[in-house]
This record gives C-alpha cells, structure tokens and sequence, in this order.
C-alpha cells in the first residue's frame, strides 16, 4: 500500500509539472499566429544586395534570401510566409529596400525598379480581410 501511495503521489507531481509545462507554451490561435507574423513584417526594416538565396532543407524546406547591408552586413530572411512567387522573382544581386510600418518591398535591379507587396499567400486564410497592417494599405 505504500509503494502505491508514493507512486501515485509521484504520478500527480509529474502531472501538475507536465501541466504548468503545457501551459506556459505559446498556444496562439490561426488569427493570432498570422496577426503576429504581419506584425513583426510590418515593423521590420531591411535594405541590401541579395548575395545569397536558397531553400533550407534542415528547417521545414524554408526559403532563405541573405542581403547584405554595407554598414550592418548580412540579413537572413525568411519568407516562408510569402508566396513562393516572389522567392522566384527575386534575384541574387537585387537591391532590396523595406522600411519600418511598411509592407512594400522595393526591388532594384539592372533594368527594373518595381515595388513589391508582401501577400502572406501561405498563411493569409480568412484573417487577411481582419488585419488592420495588411487592410490599411490596400
């Protein structure tokens, strides 16, 4: 009877632990995980040449573009979040300009100078209509 009774007090101990393990992790809801990620796009800034660009393939196959700023040096961005599209029109040695509370990528190159707006293709869903950062400029 007592090794049962340290057993299951031991049982509930690792319960409770595994518990307030739980619940301390970041649960975010759909709506919540995309607010953020635009968010967090939409306060970023970034300004450089692509040097670099490729799929990670030890990181969920994520698509990886390295600019590198002059004074700052390099910048790895993910854009994981985006559609697939613009990591194909995007070239090494491209000038790449986003500024704070923007959405707008400006993209340079030999003969283009274009403006790209990031779309979240891959996660936007129904809340794409609901963000005020993604709703204010369009």
């Amino acid at each position: 009877m007592r090794k049962l009774k340290k057993l299951t007090i031991r049982h509930l101990i690792l319960l409770f632990i595994l518990a307030v393990g739980l619940n301390s992790c970041d649960n975010l809801t759909q709506k919540e995980f995309f607010d953020k990620i635009v968010y967090d796009e939409y306060h970023s800034n970034y300004e450089g040449i692509v040097t670099e660009k490729y799929i990670d393939k030890k990181n969920h196959a994520r698509p990886i573009i390295i600019i590198r700023h002059k004074i700052f040096g390099d910048n790895k961005k993910d854009f994981v979040f985006q559609s697939s599209g613009l990591f194909d029109f995007i070239k090494i040695g491209d000038t790449l300009t986003k500024k704070t509370e923007s959405l707008k990528i400006n993209l340079k190159r030999k003969n283009l100078d274009t403006i790209i707006m990031l779309d979240f293709d891959n996660i936007k869903e129904k809340y794409y209509s609901e963000n005020k950062y993604v709703t204010e400029i369009e």
